[in-house]
């Protein structure tokens, strides 16, 4: 499997994973923060917050994955203990 491929795969898994969520997953088009990605709460709105500072409204690919699964662990109640993979 080429490697764009497993690209897309992951993608399409965490645009999955997030709308399980209520989010929205927008890859960024423009700007300082083009190839990156914008967790967005439709209902409200707004990008959630990154951990990177500085890209503070952007993902990469990897601290989304890794956001979404924090919030899986935080609905289960297992901590931080639980699965990481998506």
């Amino acid at each position: 499997m080429a490697q764009k491929d497993m690209l897309s795969a992951r993608e399409r898994r965490l645009r999955r994973a997030a709308g399980y969520k209520g989010l929205t997953l927008r890859q960024v088009r423009r700007g300082p923060d083009r190839g990156r990605y914008q967790l967005l709460n439709p209902q409200f709105g707004g990008a959630r917050a990154s951990p990177s500072r500085p890209h503070p409204k952007s993902f990469s690919l990897e601290e989304a994955e890794q956001y979404i699964a924090d919030l899986r662990d935080q609905v289960s109640g297992t901590g931080g203990q639980g699965s990481n993979a998506l």
